[in-house]
């Protein structure tokens, strides 16, 4: 089986990708905003067991409110964003650290309304909470009905 390893931009953590992403997507919660020190977060999304730490003594996680459904892996060293888990059941992966893998391209814009910067393209956009989980309603169960694709490079 094909893999890909994703790494941070220091090079220390690295990611295990077994799986191509189908549903690619930008966050613009503030709390994306934040911790990818980023208008938003241009995320991946898979399978739990799609994407696995190399070495999972190098991630750091956090969650950022509390409650929360994501629980976010950093890397120690540098901070940056390299993991996430949502529900337990979805890996969350950057597309900047995957840029060596065929990205899909992004389904939805979500948290639109707290966006920093527009987004002027014809991708769906939801705004608030209640919007965003019915948005991604199709998304993720694209990520659950579907098997695994071998991942391939760029």
């Amino acid at each position: 089986m094909t893999q890909i390893q994703t790494s941070c931009s220091c090079g220390q953590t690295q990611v295990i990708v077994k799986a191509a992403p189908r549903v690619r997507f930008r966050c613009h919660c503030t709390k994306c905003q934040a911790v990818y020190q980023a208008p938003y977060a241009d995320a991946l999304l898979l399978r739990r067991g799609q994407a696995r730490p190399a070495v999972p003594s190098t991630i750091k996680w956090i969650h950022t409110k509390s409650p929360s459904p994501l629980s976010r892996g950093l890397c120690k060293s540098c901070g940056d964003p390299m993991l996430a888990y949502l529900f337990g059941a979805l890996s969350v992966v950057p597309a900047r650290t995957a840029q060596q893998m065929d990205l899909p391209p992004v389904d939805c814009d979500i948290y639109y309304g707290t966006r920093v910067e527009d987004q002027s393209d014809d991708v769906p956009k939801y705004s608030g909470a209640l919007s965003t989980y019915l948005g991604l309603t199709l998304p993720l169960s694209r990520v659950l009905a579907l098997p695994g694709r071998e991942p391939t490079s760029s």
